[in-house]
C-alpha cells in the first residue's frame, strides 16, 4: 500500500506567516492547558489521599480474609459484579504483598496509565495521521485535558479505579495495533500481535473489553486485511468472549439486559445523559439533549468509515472504532443500570470514557478542517473554542476538587475510628456496602499491620506525647476543641472536632492528637473548611483547618489535653488551649459524609 501525502501538511505549509505564528501560539496554549489539567489531576490525587480501602476493594479483603490467595489464579478469576478483574486485581495484589496496601502504588499507577495513554494518543495521531506543528499540538493537548481531566474524580482518589483507565488503554492500543499492521501490510505481523494482545488486556480489565473483539472483526473485514489475520482475530476472540462467560453469574442486584431493551426511551435517554453530562451534571433534559447531539455526530462519523478507507484516512478510522467502543460501553452500562435510575447516567466514574469519547469527536473534527481546505481560520477558530472550553473546565474545576478532598476526609476520619476499634455504624455504611465484609477486612488488615494500621498513627496511640514529639508552647498554634461526643460502638470513644492552625508555618497542621493524662488516645485529621476558624484567625481563612476524629474514652477526673503536630523536623506537639462544647453540629455531620 502506498502511504499518501497528508493534506494538512501542505494546508499548514500555504499559510501566511502572521497565519502561521498565530495558530503556532494557540496550539501552545493548547498543550499549556493539556499540562494544567494534568498538574490538577496530580494535586487532587495528593490532596484527597486516604490509605482507607472503600467499597468495593473490601470484597477483596474480605475473600481474602477468608482464604483467597492473592495472585491464585481461582482469586484472580473470580467474577466481581459483571467483570473479571484479573489485570486490576494483579495491581491490588501488588499493592497489598508489597507496598503494604496503602493505595500509594494504586493511586500512581493511575497517573502513570493515563500518562501512557496521553502519550499513546500523541503517538498515533503523528504516526497514522501524520500530524504536524501546530495540528498535532493542538490534538495532543485537547486529549491530555480530556484523559486528565478531574471531572472522574473517584479516579484520583480509590486505587480501585485502575480498572476504569486500563480498559481505553487497551481498547485504544488494540485500535492502533490494527491499523499500523493496515497500513505497514504483510511485513508487519507485530502490529497484529500488538492489537491481539491488548485486546486481551481489555477483556480482562473490564467487561467493556468483550466490545473490543467484534469492532476489530468488523474493521479488520472493512480493511480487507489477509485472510490469517482476519480469522487470527475470530478464533482468538471467541475463545477470550467464550472463556470469559463461562461460568458467568448475572449479577442478581443489576438490571437484565434483555428486559432493558424493552424500554428504548429510557435506554436511550440513559444513553444520552451519559455523554451529555459531560456539559451538564444537574440537568437531565439539558444533559440528553447535549448526549443526542454528540450521538449523532458520532454516528456520522461512523457512517463515512467506507470513505476513510478509500481515502486512506487510519487516523478517521481510529476515531470512529474509539468512539464506537465508548458508545457500546455507554449501552451495556445502561442495559445493566436501568433499574437503578436515570441519575445513574451522572456517576463520575462514567466520564472516564464519556471524556473520552468527546476527545475523539474533537480530533475528528481537526482531522475533517485540515483534509478539505488549507485556509487557517477553521484551526484557528477551533483552537479558541478549545481554550474556551479548557478555560470553562478551569472556572469548574473547584468542585470535583472538593468533591475528592470530602470524599477523603470522611474516609480518613472513620480510619481514625476504625484504629481505636469504634465500629461506628454511619461510619461502616458509608465505607463498604456490606459490614460483615468491612469487619472481617479490618481484622485481616490490623493483624497483618496494612493499610490503615499499617501508618504512624496506629503506633502513636498509648504512647506519651512527650516521647513521640517534642512539646512546644502554644504561641506557635492556635486552634479549639469544640466538639467531644461520646460514642460507643464496640471500644468506648470520643467523636472530638474542631480547629487548628501551624502560626510558626503559616499552614494546617499535619494532624491532631488527643491525650488522657499526657498519653496519647487519638489521632484526628486535617482537611475540613470551618467558619470558626476564619473567625477566629484571619490567617486560616480559605484553608482547611478543620480537624476530626476519635479518641479512645478518658477515664473521670482525667485531664484531656489536644496537641496540633507541626511541620518540623523532627514534628513537634504543640497545645491547643480550648474547650469543648459538649454537642453535636447538624451542619458538621452533613459535611462528613463521604460521597
Amino acid at each position: 500500500m502506498i502511504w499518501p501525502t497528508f493534506p494538512e501538511v501542505a494546508a499548514v505549509q500555504s499559510y501566511s506567516r502572521a497565519e502561521s505564528r498565530l495558530c503556532s501560539a494557540l496550539s501552545y496554549a493548547v498543550v499549556c492547558g493539556g499540562l494544567a489539567t494534568i498538574a490538577v489531576a496530580v494535586y487532587t490525587t495528593l490532596v484527597s489521599y486516604s490509605s482507607l480501602p472503600w467499597w468495593d476493594t473490601w470484597e477483596y479483603l474480605a475473600a481474602i480474609a477468608k482464604g483467597a490467595k492473592p495472585f491464585s489464579p481461582e482469586w484472580l478469576w473470580h467474577q466481581h459484579n459483571e467483570h473479571r478483574l484479573v489485570l486490576q486485581k494483579l495491581f491490588f495484589a501488588v499493592d497489598l504483598e508489597v507496598f503494604r496496601g496503602r493505595q500509594v502504588f494504586l493511586l500512581a499507577s493511575i497517573v502513570v496509565i493515563q500518562l501512557l495513554h496521553v502519550g499513546l494518543w500523541a503517538w498515533v495521531l503523528r504516526v497514522l495521521g501524520g500530524w504536524r506543528g501546530a495540528l498535532w499540538l493542538t490534538g495532543a493537548g485537547l486529549m491530555a485535558f480530556t484523559i486528565f481531566c478531574p471531572a472522574p474524580w473517584l479516579n484520583y482518589t480509590m486505587g480501585f479505579q485502575v480498572c476504569y483507565v486500563l480498559s481505553p488503554l487497551f481498547a485504544t492500543l488494540s485500535f492502533a495495533g490494527l491499523l499500523l499492521y493496515w497500513r505497514d501490510g504483510r511485513h508487519a505481523s507485530r502490529f497484529l500481535w500488538l492489537s491481539i494482545v491488548a485486546a486481551l488486556c481489555a477483556n480482562y480489565s473490564m467487561a467493556n473489553g468483550n466490545l473490543v473483539w467484534p469492532l476489530l472483526l468488523v474493521t479488520a473485514l472493512l480493511l480487507r486485511v489477509r485472510r490469517l489475520a482476519i480469522w487470527t482475530i475470530a478464533a482468538t476472540g471467541a475463545a477470550s468472549i467464550s472463556l470469559y462467560f463461562y461460568h458467568y453469574v448475572r449479577p442478581p442486584q443489576h438490571a437484565d439486559p434483555i428486559a432493558s431493551l424493552g424500554e428504548p426511551h429510557r435506554l436511550l435517554t440513559f444513553l444520552a445523559a451519559y455523554f451529555g453530562s459531560s456539559w451538564a451534571s444537574e440537568s437531565l433534559a439539558i444533559a440528553a439533549l447535549i448526549g443526542t447531539i454528540g450521538l449523532t455526530a458520532a454516528l456520522v462519523l461512523v457512517f463515512r468509515t467506507r470513505f476513510y478507507v478509500r481515502e486512506s484516512r487510519p487516523i478517521a478510522l481510529l476515531l470512529a472504532m474509539v468512539c464506537l467502543f465508548c458508545m457500546g460501553t455507554a449501552m451495556t452500562t445502561a442495559a445493566g443500570r436501568l433499574n437503578f435510575g436515570l441519575a445513574m447516567a451522572f456517576q463520575n466514574r462514567y466520564q472516564t470514557f464519556a471524556l473520552l469519547f468527546w476527545g475523539c469527536l474533537g480530533l475528528a473534527v481537526l482531522e475533517y478542517i485540515f483534509t478539505t481546505g488549507a485556509k487557517p481560520y477553521p484551526l484557528l477558530v477551533a483552537q479558541v473554542c478549545l481554550l474556551a472550553i479548557f478555560l470553562r473546565g478551569a472556572l469548574l474545576s473547584e468542585h470535583p476538587i472538593q468533591e475528592a478532598r470530602s470524599h477523603a476526609f470522611g474516609l480518613n476520619v472513620a480510619s481514625t475510628a476504625f484504629q481505636i476499634g469504634i465500629h461506628e455504624p454511619s461510619l461502616m455504611a458509608q465505607v463498604a456496602e456490606h459490614s460483615d465484609k468491612l469487619l472481617l477486612g479490618l481484622s485481616y488488615l490490623r493483624q497483618r499491620r496494612l493499610s490503615l494500621f499499617a501508618g504512624e498513627e496506629p503506633s502513636l496511640l498509648g504512647r506519651a506525647v512527650d516521647q513521640a514529639f517534642a512539646v512546644t508552647t502554644a504561641d506557635g498554634c492556635a486552634g479549639r476543641l469544640e466538639y467531644s461526643i461520646p460514642r460507643d460502638f464496640g471500644q468506648p470513644g470520643v467523636y472530638v472536632a474542631g480547629w487548628a492552625w501551624d502560626r510558626k508555618h503559616h499552614q494546617t497542621p499535619r494532624e491532631v492528637v488527643t491525650t488522657s493524662d499526657e498519653l496519647i488516645t487519638g489521632v484526628a485529621v486535617m482537611g475540613h473548611r470551618r467558619v470558626s476558624a476564619e473567625i477566629a484567625d484571619s490567617e486560616a481563612a480559605g484553608s482547611y483547618a478543620g480537624f476530626a476524629g476519635y479518641a479512645r474514652r478518658p477515664v473521670p477526673n482525667v485531664v484531656v489535653k489536644v496537641y496540633a503536630i507541626l511541620e518540623d523536623k523532627p514534628p513537634t506537639a504543640c497545645y491547643l488551649d480550648g474547650t469543648d462544647s459538649g454537642h453535636a453540629s447538624s451542619e458538621l455531620d452533613r459535611e462528613l459524609v463521604v460521597k
